[in-house]
């Protein structure tokens, strides 16, 4: 399986805590991130060491997984993978060496919607449609349907009016969304000041809290309401009855997805942009101290448990997601120029050849132990 190996060595240079090493080792679970450059990276640990895989990938803004299936969103399509042990097996020249493929099979053209959040949805995807200032769901009947927008948005035009990027589900239901500031107008929450940010209650159509600077991945866990207050490097705990907030920890980046396994709270870290440093953003003052890179939490008290650290030319993380039951996953890259292309079905899998058809043997082998070998 041939990818460029630039992105496969950069990624081979991330270091980890022994304390984080041993946190997905004991859990049994790998942590799959979308990073800029554009690559997508798997995170795992056998035997007591990190272990690391990447797939070049247009540009991402969120991942999502409903315990089988993959979701990648970027600005114009949203691409649906599924998994497969039978095919990490027989990889062509790297047999054995991961515990599950992740194999593309759909891909849903939204066109320019900058797809940040995302839910798995039966057949399709909801989103948060940032370039449309709504939520969206992607399905093979329209480009999206609209699902809900804030009620300061007026009307839905590509404008990213408030720049909505994030929401919680509760038992099925989006429950809260994140945007930068209550904007009507193109692009208008740039011109905003920087704490305009808010949660909007998606059942009521109301604000319920403001104040936030730059706030991504609002996430229920367990009833409770954690954001991320990203500028501020932040991790928030609100109680909306009591109108209170609870600074969980203060983190060495613009911090950026959030997700929780068990225990734990596992916290993306970027470091500024450029362009960011000049805008007086609170983790400006501590620019050069800042990393990119995952933070493990307690989720009860907020104490660091371990930190992994992207190499340098690494500078973003968008999101992330945990995936549990593999140590060293691997996922495939649909655009790639691929010498052995990936088959999942449910009696069997393949690989085959690119450009040439399966042979008639090799059929027969598929047959008896469900995985064809590349020819």
């Amino acid at each position: 399986m041939k990818q460029s190996p630039e992105p496969e060595r950069l990624i081979q240079q991330t270091t980890a805590d022994p304390a984080f090493i041993a946190l997905l080792q004991d859990a049994g679970i790998s942590l799959l991130a979308a990073l800029r450059p554009a690559m997508l990276a798997c995170f795992g640990a056998r035997d007591g060491a990190l272990t690391t895989s990447s797939t070049p990938t247009p540009p991402m803004l969120g991942l999502a997984t409903d315990g089988t299936r993959l979701a990648i969103g970027s600005r114009r399509e949203i691409t649906v993978f599924v998994p497969s042990t039978r095919l990490a097996q027989h990889l062509p020249g790297r047999e054995a060496v991961y515990d599950v493929v992740y194999v593309p099979v759909a891909v849903l053209r939204t066109g320019e919607c900058m797809a940040h959040d995302m839910a798995l949805d039966g057949p399709s995807v909801v989103f948060a449609n940032t370039q449309f200032s709504c939520l969206g769901r992607a399905d093979l009947f329209t480009s999206f349907t609209p699902l809900w927008k804030p009620a300061f948005i007026s009307t839905l035009m590509p404008e990213d009016r408030c720049h909505l990027n994030s929401f919680a589900m509760e038992a099925g239901r989006v429950r809260y969304a994140t945007a930068f500031a209550p904007s009507d107008t193109p692009a208008g929450y740039r011109r905003m000041p920087h704490d305009s940010g808010v949660i909007i209650d998606v059942e009521t159509n109301a604000i319920v809290t403001a104040g936030l600077i730059k706030p991504h991945s609002v996430r229920l866990f367990d009833g409770r309401l954690h954001v991320l207050n990203s500028a501020a490097g932040e991790v928030l705990r609100l109680d909306l009855q009591a109108r209170t907030s609870e600074t969980l920890a203060s983190l060495p980046g613009f911090t950026r997805g959030l997700r929780m396994h068990g225990d734990v709270l596992f916290v993306g870290l970027s470091t500024l942009r450029a362009s960011a440093r000049a805008l007086g953003l609170p983790l400006a003052a501590r620019a050069d101290s800042l990393m990119a890179g995952i933070a493990a939490l307690d989720r009860e008290s907020g104490r660091l448990l371990g930190m992994l650290r992207l190499p340098p030319g690494m500078e973003e993380l968008f999101d992330l997601v945990v995936v549990p039951g593999f140590s060293r996953p691997l996922v495939l890259d649909p655009a790639a120029d691929a010498t052995a292309i990936g088959i999942e079905t449910p009696s069997g899998s393949y690989w085959m050849a690119a450009g040439t058809d399966l042979r008639p043997d090799a059929t027969q082998r598929s047959a008896e132990d469900g995985t064809t070998p590349a020819p």
